[in-house]
C-alpha cells in the first residue's frame, strides 16, 4: 500500500479533511503539522509528528526526513500555501548538497518543475502562460499607481484589481463605477494587476497530476461564496465542461506538474465561456470531497500510482454540495443544510472542533 506524507504548516480549514480522503482512497498516511490545529485532530494518520512555528527550516526538514526514512513514501502532499513554499525551498537548495538526496528527490517528485513555481505566486505570470497555451484570459494590465488604474478603467468598467500574490480573494476589489475607482486602494508594497471583470460566476477545477499528466479533474461553479463575492465557496455546483479538463491538462503538461492543483476561472453569464484567472498549486477544499460529486480525486491518485484503472466521473452523483462548516459560517440557519455532504462525522475530534467554531460564530464570538 503506497504511503504519502501530508505536510501542513498553517491552521487552514481546507487541509483538515485531507488525511481522511487519502486514507479512504487506500493510502497509508503520515502527517507532519503544528499542534492544536484542525488537521492535528484527525484520526486518519497512522504515523505523525509535530513541529511548531518557531522551528527552524532545518528542524522541519529533519522531521520530514525522519518520517520518510521510517516508512517508504511515494510523495509529499502540501496541505497549504506555506507547506508548498517550504517544499519548493527544499528543491531550490538541493544543489548545495546541504540536505539528503532522499529528501530533495522526494520533494522534487511532489512538485511541478522548479521553473513553474512562480505560477502559484504570480497571477500575471500564470495568465501569460495560459495565453501561450491558447487559454481564454481577460484583458489585463500591471498597475503601479492610481494613475495607472484610472488609465485602465478608462477602457471600460467594470474591472477588478488584485495583488499578484494572495489567495482566497485577499485584496481583490471589484470596481463598477468611477466612484469605486476613486475609492480603490493599492498597497504600494505589493505588485498589482487590473483586469477586465467578467460578469458571471467564479469557478474552479480541482485537479491532480503526475509527471505532467493531469488524469483527473472535477470542475465546479462557486454558487455561493463567503465572505463576500470574492471569498471562498460555501456552496458549489459541478460543471461538466470540456474546456476545464483540457486547460488543466495543458497547464499540467507545461509545468510537468505533480500533485493537486486548482486553476481558477470566471464563467461569463452572457456566453457561458470560462476565463482563466489564477492557479492554486495545492489542494483546495473540493479536492477532498469531490467524491461526493462523483469523482474521488484521491482514489484517482491512488489508482495512478499503483497502475490500476483511473476511476471515471459518475454522472448520476449529486451536482451540488454545501461545504461544511463554511456554509454554516455564512449562515448558521442556511436553507442548504441538506446539501452538507462532507460533514466529518467519522473524524470526531475534527467534527467537534468545527461544531464549536460554528457555535461561536453564531453567538457572535468568532
Amino acid at each position: 500500500m503506497p504511503r504519502v506524507l501530508v505536510l501542513a504548516l498553517e491552521n487552514w480549514l481546507g487541509a483538515a479533511r485531507l488525511p481522511r480522503a487519502l486514507s479512504v482512497a487506500g493510502f497509508q498516511v503520515s502527517l507532519l503539522c503544528y499542534p492544536n490545529t484542525l488537521i492535528s485532530l484527525t484520526k486518519f494518520a497512522d504515523d505523525r509528528d509535530i513541529c511548531v512555528p518557531s522551528d527552524s527550516a532545518e528542524i522541519v526538514a529533519q522531521r520530514i526526513l525522519s518520517l520518510v526514512e521510517k516508512n517508504q513514501t511515494r510523495m509529499i502532499i502540501a496541505g497549504d500555501d506555506r507547506a508548498v513554499r517550504f517544499l519548493q525551498h527544499i528543491v531550490e537548495v538541493a544543489p548545495t548538497g546541504l540536505l539528503p538526496k532522499e529528501l530533495t528527490d522526494l520533494a522534487r517528485a511532489s512538485l511541478p518543475d522548479p521553473s513553474a513555481f512562480k505560477y502559484g505566486d504570480d497571477k500575471e505570470a500564470a495568465s501569460r502562460l495560459m495565453d501561450e497555451l491558447g487559454v481564454r484570459t481577460p484583458r489585463r494590465q500591471l498597475i503601479w499607481s492610481t494613475g495607472d488604474l484610472r488609465e485602465f478603467a478608462a477602457m471600460g468598467l467594470p474591472i477588478v484589481i488584485k495583488p499578484l500574490t494572495g489567495t482566497a480573494g485577499q485584496g481583490v476589489q471589484i470596481l463598477r463605477t468611477q466612484d469605486d475607482v476613486r475609492a480603490a486602494t493599492i498597497d504600494p508594497r505589493s505588485s498589482w494587476m487590473a483586469q477586465q471583470y467578467i460578469v458571471g460566476k467564479s469557478a474552479g477545477s480541482a485537479s491532480v497530476a503526475l509527471n505532467g499528466d493531469c488524469f483527473a479533474t472535477l470542475a465546479y461553479e462557486k454558487t455561493l461564496t463567503y465572505p463576500g463575492e470574492t471569498g471562498p465557496a460555501s456552496v458549489a455546483t459541478r460543471l461538466d465542461h470540456d474546456e476545464f479538463h483540457i486547460w488543466a491538462g495543458a497547464f499540467a503538461k507545461a509545468t510537468h506538474f505533480n500533485g493537486f492543483f486548482s486553476p481558477g476561472y470566471m464563467v461569463e453569464d452572457s456566453t457561458g465561456e470560462p476565463y482563466f484567472l489564477e492557479v492554486n498549486s495545492r489542494v483546495v477544499p473540493m479536492a477532498t470531497c469531490a467524491a461526493r460529486l462523483g469523482l474521488d480525486l484521491c482514489k484517482c491518485l491512488f489508482a495512478k500510482i499503483v497502475g490500476a484503472p483511473i476511476p471515471k466521473l459518475d454522472p448520476e452523483a449529486p451536482k451540488v454540495i454545501a461545504f461544511y462548516p463554511q456554509e454554516l459560517h455564512r449562515d448558521p440557519n442556511s436553507p442548504n443544510r441538506h446539501l452538507l455532504l462532507d460533514e466529518p462525522v467519522d473524524d470526531p475530534l475534527i467534527h467537534k472542533a468545527m461544531e464549536r467554531g460554528i457555535e461561536m460564530l453564531a453567538a457572535g464570538l468568532g
